[in-house]
């Protein structure tokens, strides 16, 4: 069961609504689901991400548009992932612009009709949340309008916004007049991404770069500059321990049992309300991690050397 919309002015320019899940007896995992953020530009609006609901995703775009009194002319995607995309019935009308990679990714999942095993997927992983249970079997996914590779440029002169595809075909956007960036869910405040940290790290110091006051993650409340740097010093600091365990030979079966840096959002509300889910996604990630710096090491016949 979800919780009421809540609306958020990260700037005069950029409105941000996130959904919740409320307390279970089976579940406690607050913004289990993607945000959705509004860009106002001065004759049209740009959405950012659109929930798994349709519903709510028109409830926020009517919302919207009914403030401003202005058209909606885009929705962007940061991903091809359920949370972000299942919305998209609420913007058939306008331009859908996602990187080449997510489009390709979902003409395919259409052809291959992954989206109904999506459907049971989600019911089995989230079987408290009827109303994502309704959105998945009445509305459906379609391909973006346009996919691009590498840069794009929406906007204005005046309020330019800068798209980048970074890991794996998820997109970024850059907003320089207002210095915001929207990272989609190679960033979330609640919990760490599910990325390859070398790689994100190296995107991270990338971003450290910009001139930015606020980043709107994929899942989580607005956070500042400061816990993009936390978190890349904590990427950063895993990745040393990992190193470390697997010079020491501790097996694999074995390493979520190791003792790690605490991940800079623990001490947030939202980290203590996740309770054993943050921590599952810890373990989960420590696990993965492992396995891919277990590879970097090479035995004298140049073959893959695994500990088990």
């Amino acid at each position: 069961m979800t919780t009421d919309l809540n609306y958020i002015e990260v700037t005069p320019n950029i409105n941000m609504t996130a959904m919740m899940t409320e307390e279970t007896k089976q579940l406690i995992r607050p913004y289990l689901y993607s945000n959705m953020s509004c860009i106002v530009l001065p004759e049209e609006l740009i959405f950012v991400d659109c929930g798994p609901h349709a519903d709510i995703a028109l409830k926020f775009r009517n919302y919207m548009e009914t403030q401003t009194k202005k058209k909606t002319s885009h929705l962007i995607l940061t991903s091809k992932s359920w949370d972000v995309i299942w919305g998209m019935d609420a913007f058939k009308d306008v331009t859908v612009v996602s990187s080449s990679a997510t489009k390709s990714g979902i003409r395919t999942n259409i052809k291959q009709g992954v989206d109904v095993s999506y459907r049971e997927w989600i019911t089995r992983q989230i079987p408290e949340d009827n109303k994502v249970h309704e959105s998945l079997m009445k509305y459906k996914i379609f391909v973006p309008t346009t996919g691009f590779s590498k840069n794009k440029r929406l906007g204005l002169d005046t309020y330019p916004l800068e798209l980048e595809v970074t890991l794996a075909g998820a997109l970024s956007i850059y907003c320089p007049s207002d210095k915001v960036l929207f990272t989609g869910n190679t960033i979330l405040s609640v919990s760490p991404p599910f990325v390859w940290p070398i790689t994100s790290v190296n995107l991270y110091r990338k971003w450290e770069e910009l001139e930015i006051d606020r980043i709107i993650p994929g899942r989580g409340p607005v956070v500042g500059k400061e816990y993009l740097i936390q978190i890349r010093r904590w990427m950063e600091a895993h990745l040393d321990r990992l190193r470390e365990y697997r010079d020491q030979g501790i097996p694999e079966r074995l390493i979520f049992k190791q003792e790690f840096p605490d991940h800079p959002g623990k001490s947030r509300k939202s980290w203590v309300e996740g309770g054993p889910y943050h921590t599952g996604v810890i373990e989960r990630l420590t696990q993965y991690w492992y396995k891919q710096i277990l590879k970097e090491v090479q035995q004298e016949e140049g073959d893959l050397m695994f500990i088990s």
